[in-house]
């Protein structure tokens, strides 16, 4: 369930991002992107598709550290969180 969720939000990633600057591209070639470094519209949807991007790379690697029956996966969200372990003794 999880592959089916990150590749459906990997794909709707990739569509905003050419829908945003890639399309614009295409009908304006470099002449989009001149005053990139002027228009904060523009910045910000590039630094809210960057933060996307990188946090879904991030959720494989985190989705091991919630909390689930598996011990190993128990113990790893346990180090995750720096929950001590005489706390549970």
């Amino acid at each position: 369930m999880l592959l089916i969720a990150l590749s459906t939000a990997g794909l709707l990633l990739a569509f905003s991002a050419f829908a945003a600057f890639g399309l614009p591209w295409l009908l304006m070639g470099n002449r989009a992107f001149e005053e990139f470094s002027e228009r904060r519209d523009q910045q910000m949807m590039a630094c809210v598709l960057g933060t996307a991007a990188v946090t879904l790379a991030c959720v494989p690697l985190l989705h091991s550290a919630f909390v689930s029956a598996n011990p190993h996966l128990q113990l790893f969200a346990e180090t995750v969180m720096g929950v001590p372990e005489r706390f549970w003794s």
